[in-house]
């Protein structure tokens, strides 16, 4: 460059425009001397769709209606220059390259760099590649053969050296032998003079270059290099470049800064821009040698002080031109508006940033680039916010502004590239096109389908919940919302949303949201799902996500997730690229970059744009798909050239019915926007004119002016978009999962405060449905369990969480700690080779795992337990066919053309197969017609509650129990008087002989009582059977089965609709201490005792019998008096067993001394092993006592569901409860006068329901702790009683008969651990005895007169300061006195012996029995009791027992009542 071009300060011109400019004009001012185009920067924004609903079944209709289309392709045309397609390199024989003659990969080869030896650290390696021609990092892969032929780099190998002497030697001798003279020797000497003149010159040449890279390499490590020759090459080549980066800056800042402009602003216009005259300079560079062989690694001192005129020459101080950047910005409106100047100059900046390149073997061969400051960098400016050039003030002189400046800048850009972070840089990514972190590379469809038990966070309105979608994180912008529904906390959507996916490393966000009208909406909670999940497989159906706040769960939600990649050329292993697969479907990316003259505008001499002349417009677009707005642009202002560059992605369904269009608006303050101009194109015809024309700009209609448009088409294979379609919120269960909860160890005590200990129990949670659960075990901190729990799966993704929870029995229970069960740790997932997914299960766990809080942090405690997996019964398909194959060809009958379009390959399974994919023999009717499920003891029950109709409006949920007191599903909520339901949940039966399944309406209270407005009981078999009827039946695809029930106790009545599945579960065996007959009650009847020992001095005794099961006395029979074969009178007692196996009945005979200690006569165990008892079936045995004496007793055993009574988190009854299987009151029995009372009357539940049914009842006065002895020589015993057949169940409204209840099956048992537990209440319901409805029962109510007689009282709870109290009872008929009874004076056992009478009917008729203590001036109460009349009190037989008082320990009443005639 000439001195004379620095001359003046117009050399290199400063952009100044007028502020009203627009970008273009601006640019185009710069652009004089530089023609250049701006690179647009795309802001993001959020996928769409061109459907304009995301109903599911519309979504499908509209992808399957697109994929049956010819695919609208265009073909591909090798642009000029490009690489061929088809390989052309060189034959494998040819040596290319140092490769080719070293054993050092290259370093660009990350896969072949993988392979050295970690031994190698990178100095090593460095080492290694600097000396390419010394021996490797494997000796056992050099080469020599005298190095093949002869070494490039040296001649001086010794052994070279060797055979070139020994071979002049012998050469020389040979001449000589052969009559050869001196001049032969000299021309062989001269020979070896000019090998070895070579040799030692390249020698000499080698080791010189060897010592100037050491010394390089030392310099380099330890000195930094000058760049003043790049620094002069900057210092020309920034006065040509310097405008035209300007310019740059100009055309895209405008173009941000509209979308960045306030609102109470008019206008933000750059109005000049430049960085001056001098250049950036590079002070100094500090290279690193040892660093890996594809790594350079560089530190570059950088400097831009443009005011910094030491270095420059008078000439070029004079000449010179400082940065300035002036913002303009406009206040006002219209012709009213002023402009501000905001003045920046003065800048300057100098850092050290460290650079790392690396490298690889393909274009560009730069890899990645990172950079990093090693220290926080220098930079100072001017700001002179006010005031312009010539009155402006620097705010810098403000006090402490400028380092608060300062560190905010550093703490911006301290986590990002501030060492040791580094800011990375995919170079290659770039060059490739594809690292546009904001551009789709996948669609994620979502099925929502439903969300359940939503639980809202404000307390006062409804909740209106809608869901929002989110990737990365809830603060990101939304990719999507749902639709809201109003007033629910159940939500069904059933719509299909698609989103944009750039990563599968991100998490999925579902935020849960509720809609307010006035205020902001509030969130519900947030569901997550790990995107990463999807990598290994694309779809993930049928998922249950939890929503939680706060770490709590607040609800469930049922979706469908499926990934689409977009479609990618792909490059084989011989080179060749194959395009990507064309779809009808894709996303597709529309660019809106800017428009040019719009309306009539003026031109200066030069062509450029007339500032002010024309009509300016304030110009923005709107970008429609099929009419739908997915665009609009921001207002650019006063411009006849705008800039937006926006761009929107767009998920396409099908792109031959995509119709796209732009208008142009001239935005007005005053009146309505008018159209300035328009754009339509199918979508198909522009992807072609762009392909093929290579057209980017289009004229627009209705107007003048043309705009700059880009689309690009991003094809999508919608493959399997249908596969998932249709499962709803449930899909049909692939197996079960046995748990066994073992114990806990050191949980947590949430009752420290109040002096006890936590009450744990444990139960197991499938999303928010609690599937089953453990009993509590009262103030424990080290709980032993040992319960098996079965839980229906549905997917390998289903998770489950054993939940340690603290029971409260008014309060809500407390959360103590957690454990996961991943399913993929006990199910294995095979596909077969007709692409059938089956499940199998892995090796059971057993495992110890620390329980985790809320937050998946550990908490403190241990659990111990089991899980295993049994799959269900499933049939192979054994073959595909397409449904081209499947039709024959007519003879005569002229084929049709063939269709193109590949169909859907039908599966075909074979319906009488020997076995089942699992290897399972399937069992089948007589006929051979379909599988018999009455042969399969196990499965899976599914039951679906279509409708519920009632009297009454309730708020209420639907519980389905099976063989447990707590529900195994639970609907979603309902109000009204007819409760439209359509959910299915689906129960374990482990029996199907035993196991009866309980539909039970529960109304949603806060407070924990088993209150219901109605339920329905059946045996399990019953139901099986209608389905295995229903399955024979021609109709069965179109009938669902479905009938209407009765509800029992519903008031004024009620109906439910059900409907039932049964799919068997095979490779599963039960275990004979978890069947349904290994629990129950047992009841024992003392008959008689023959040759007893004497034990008085007259040669008899006095003997009584105390029977008693781990160490607790359950009865006491009478003594006799001087007898030694005593036949019992109404000796009976019942008495709960958990489990049958193992228990042991003890029977100890004792004689009874008026003074002194009873001695024992003998004693028996009675064991429950092989046919010893027979269920609902009494027996009589006869056990020894010892000698030859013998005890005959009967047993009946009839199995029965038990459950705790959960009466309080600490105090328990002191009374050991008894049963019964009558459904009221279960009768009492006592130890003698006095005694411990081993009875008490609360009714009878079945799975928290009232049970229902008959069985042995009003046995009578068991046990009256009279002291006075009857003496019987009589050998009569008493007769078995009889016990009445079951009834039918709650039948179906239809005149369908229900079917009969099978008889139960025999079970075999052998010794094992058994127990008794005393805290057994009687929440509990016969398993075969217990099917009589209340209704059906009416005819045995006889309505009349009945007598009630209050006997005495015992055990009752002491109410005076001396230790005693007064008591008297009452008796009540609802609130009608019946009965007073006297008080007694200072006592606790008082004998009332006092009768009254009243008048009942048949209808239900409850009696309330309280016992009060006298006192002068006001009574106090010391315990009530109420029981059902009819539940307890049977034609011909009255009712005599006692009855425990409540509250727990206040003492027991004895009650008489009979039935007058």
């Amino acid at each position: 460059m000439s001195s004379s071009s620095l001359d003046s300060p117009s050399s290199v011109p400063t952009v100044n425009v007028v502020p009203e400019a627009s970008p273009a004009q601006k640019q185009a001012q710069a652009e004089t001397k530089a023609n250049v185009t701006p690179l647009p920067s795309l802001p993001t924004t959020q996928l769409q769709t061109d459907l304009k609903t995301t109903k599911t079944s519309e979504v499908f209709d509209t992808i399957q209606a697109a994929q049956a289309k010819e695919l609208v392709t265009e073909k591909q045309m090798e642009p000029p220059g490009s690489y061929s397609s088809q390989p052309k390199g060189l034959p494998d024989w040819y040596r290319v390259g140092w490769t080719a003659f070293s054993n050092l990969p290259n370093p660009g080869d990350e896969e072949a760099m993988s392979k050295i030896p970690d031994n190698f650290g990178p100095e090593a390696l460095a080492a290694l590649f600097n000396s390419p021609g010394r021996p490797t990092f494997s000796d056992a892969n050099q080469e020599d053969l005298v190095s093949q032929f002869l070494s490039e780099a040296y001649y001086g190998e010794w052994y070279h050296n060797t055979a070139v002497m020994l071979f002049t030697v012998v050469f020389t001798w040979l001449i000589t032998r052969f009559g050869g003279g001196l001049m032969a020797c000299l021309v062989i000497g001269a020979f070896l003079a000019t090998y070895h003149q070579t040799s030692i010159r390249r020698l000499r040449r080698n080791v010189r270059d060897d010592i100037n890279r050491e010394m390089m390499v030392s310099r380099l490590e330890t000195d930094a290099e000058s760049a003043d020759w790049i620094n002069h090459f900057l210092a020309r080549f920034w006065l040509i470049y310097e405008p035209v980066l300007s310019a740059q800056i100009i055309g895209t800042a405008d173009a941000i800064l509209i979308e960045s402009t306030p609102s109470f602003l008019d206008s933000i216009r750059l109005s000049t821009f430049t960085l001056g005259t001098k250049a950036p300079r590079i002070e100094s560079i500090k290279t690193y040698p040892k660093t890996e062989p594809n790594v350079v690694c560089m530190d570059w001192k950088l400097s831009f002080v443009p005011n910094d005129v030491l270095d420059l020459s008078k000439r070029e101080v004079q000449s010179k031109v400082n940065p300035k950047i002036v913002l303009s910005i406009r206040v006002g409106k219209g012709m009213v508006g002023v402009e501000m100047p905001v003045l920046l100059e003065d800048i300057a900046f100098s850092g050290t940033l460290r650079l790392k390149f690396k490298l690889f073997n393909e274009f560009p061969h730069v890899k990645t680039l990172e950079a990093s400051f090693l220290d926080k960098p220098m930079f100072d400016y001017v700001l002179k916010p006010v005031g312009g050039e010539t009155l402006g003030f620097d705010i810098n002189s403000i006090p402490g502004l400028q380092s608060f400046v300062q560190d905010q800048v550093h703490a911006t850009l301290g986590p990002m590239m501030y060492a040791p972070n580094a800011y990375l840089l995919d170079v290659a990514g770039m060059m490739a096109g594809g690292v546009d972190l904001d551009s789709a590379n996948g669609v994620l469809g979502l099925t929502l389908y439903s969300a359940i038990n939503l639980k809202g966070s404000d307390m006062f309105g409804s909740l209106d919940p809608y869901v929002t979608f989110h990737i990365g994180n809830t603060i990101n912008t939304e990719v999507g919302r749902s639709s809201a529904h109003e007033d629910t906390s159940n939500p069904k959507w059933d719509e299909t949303h698609f989103l944009l996916l750039n990563t599968l490393t991100e998490p999925l966000f579902l935020q849960v949201m509720d809609r307010n009208v006035g205020r902001k909406d509030t969130i519900v909670g947030v569901a997550t799902f790990d995107l990463k999940q999807l990598e290994a497989d694309s779809q993930a159906e049928g998922l249950s996500l939890v929503v939680t706040r706060g770490g709590k769960p607040v609800g469930e939600i049922k979706c469908d997730l499926r990934h689409f990649p977009i479609s990618l050329p792909e490059k084989l292993e011989d080179g060749t690229v194959t395009p990507p697969a064309e779809s009808n479907s894709g996303v597709l990316r529309f660019m809106l970059h800017e428009c040019k003259e719009l309306g009539a505008e003026k031109k200066g001499g030069f062509g450029l744009p007339l500032v002010g002349g024309g009509s300016d417009t304030d110009a923005y677009a709107i970008f429609k798909v099929n009419g739908v707005e997915k665009l609009r642009t921001m207002v650019f202002k006063r411009s006849v050239n705008p800039r937006w560059f926006k761009w929107v992605e767009v998920f396409v369904a099908d792109k031959t019915q995509l119709n796209l269009s732009v208008e142009v608006m001239n935005s007005k303050e005053f009146s309505d926007d008018e159209c300035i101009g328009r754009f339509e194109s199918r979508m198909v015809d522009m992807e072609e004119q762009i392909t093929k024309n290579s057209q980017d700009w289009w004229q627009l209609k209705d107007g003048t002016g043309k705009i700059h448009l880009g689309a690009i088409w991003k094809p999508v294979a919608m493959t399997g978009f249908d596969g998932g379609l249709g499962h709803g919120s449930y899909r049909e269960p692939v197996g079960v999962v046995r748990i066994n909860v073992f114990s806990a160890e050191e949980i947590k005590n949430v009752e420290a405060l109040t002096g006890g200990k936590s009450d744990p129990y444990v139960r197991v949670m499938s999303g928010t449905q609690v599937r089953g659960q453990t009993e509590y075990i009262d103030d424990e901190l080290n709980p032993v369990w040992n319960t098996p729990l079965y839980v229906p799966i549905h997917s390998i993704r289903e998770d489950l969480v054993l939940e340690v929870m603290d029971f409260n029995d008014i309060q809500k229970d407390k959360f103590l700690g957690l454990a996961e069960i991943f399913l993929k740790d006990i199910v294995k997932e095979v596909t077969t080779e007709n692409k059938q997914v089956v499940y199998e299960g892995l090796e059971p766990v057993d495992r110890w795992v620390n329980l985790l809080g809320m937050d998946r942090k550990q908490t403190k405690g241990t659990l111990h337990y089991s899980a295993s997996f049994f799959p269900t019964l499933e049939l192979a398909k054994i073959a595909e066919v397409t449904e081209a194959e499947s039709k024959e060809p007519v003879e005569g009958e002229t084929p049709a053309e063939e269709d193109d379009t590949p169909k859907e390959p039908a599966p075909v399974v074979d319906t009488h197969p020997e076995k089942d994919v699992h290897g399972e023999v399937i069992k089948y009717t007589q006929d051979n017609s379909q599988i018999n499920l009455l042969a399969y003891e196990s499965g899976i029950l599914k039951v679906t509650v279509h409708t519920v109709s009632l009297k009454e409006k309730v708020n209420a949920t639907i519980d389905i129990l099976i063989d447990s007191n707590d529900p195994q599903f639970r609907t979603a909520q309902a109000k009204g008087t007819r409760l439209a339901i359509n959910e299915t949940g689906d129960v374990f039966v482990k029996e199907m002989d035993f196991s009866r399944v309980t539909v039970r309406v529960k109304p949603v209270k806060e407070d924990k009582d088993d209150s219901n407005a109605g339920y329905w009981v059946s045996p399990v078999r019953d139901l099986v059977r209608d389905v295995q009827a229903r399955r024979a039946k021609a109709d069965s695809e179109t009938d669902d089965g479905s009938k209407e029930y009765k509800l029992l106790e519903a008031e004024g009545g009620g109906t439910i609709r059900l409907s039932f599945d049964f799919i068997p579960v095979v490779k599963f065996t039960l275990d004979p201490s978890e069947s349904l007959e290994n629990q129950g009650n047992l009841t024992v009847t003392a008959l008689k005792a023959t040759n007893l020992k004497g034990i008085d001095r007259s040669g008899t005794s006095d003997p009584y019998v105390v029977f008693s099961m781990n160490d607790v006395k359950l009865h006491k029979t009478e003594v006799h008096k001087k007898e030694l074969n005593p036949v019992f009178r109404n000796e009976v007692f019942t008495v709960p067993v958990l489990q049958r196996i193992g228990a042991v009945l003890i029977a100890e005979v004792f004689d009874w001394d008026q003074i002194g200690k009873n001695e024992l006569i003998g004693r028996a165990e009675i064991t429950f092993a092989g046919d010893l008892v027979e269920s609902f079936a009494a027996k009589d045995i006869e056990v020894s006592l010892g000698s030859d004496s013998k005890l005959r007793v009967r047993l009946l055993w009839q199995p029965q569901l038990l459950a705790r009574k959960r009466t309080g988190t600490n105090i328990f009854s002191a009374t050991t409860r008894i049963f019964t299987s009558a459904p009221g009151a279960a009768v009492g029995a006592g130890l003698g006068a006095g005694g411990k009372v081993l009875g008490g009357g609360v009714k009878v539940l079945g799975g928290g329901v009232k049970a229902i049914g008959g069985g042995i009842r009003g046995i009578g006065k068991l046990g009256s702790g009279s002291s006075s002895k009857k003496s019987n020589t009589s050998d009569n015993v008493p007769p078995v009683p009889s016990i009445p057949s079951p009834p039918q169940v709650s039948s179906p409204l239809s005149s369908e008969p229900s079917p009969s209840t099978p008889e139960p099956r025999r079970m075999s048992v052998s010794p094992q651990n058994s127990s008794i537990d005393p805290s057994i209440s009687n929440d509990s319901y016969s398993i075969q005895h217990s099917q009589t409805r209340r209704s059906e029962d009416s005819s045995m109510n006889v309505g009349g007169s009945i007598s009630i007689s209050l006997l005495g009282a015992r055990n009752l709870k002491a109410m005076d300061r001396g230790g005693t109290s007064d008591p008297y009872a009452r008796v009540r008929i609802g609130s009608k006195m019946i009965g007073k009874t006297r008080h007694i004076k200072k006592t606790l056992t008082p004998e009332w012996n006092e009768t009254f009478t009243a008048r009942v009917s048949s209808s239900k008729t409850v009696l309330d029995f309280k016992v009060k203590d006298h006192n002068t001036l006001n009574d106090v109460d010391i315990g009530d009791v109420t029981i059902d009349l009819w539940d307890n009190l049977r034609a011909g037989q009255p009712f005599d027992g006692w009855l425990a008082l409540k509250p727990a320990g206040t003492g027991e009443i004895h009650v008489r009542i009979e039935q007058g005639r």
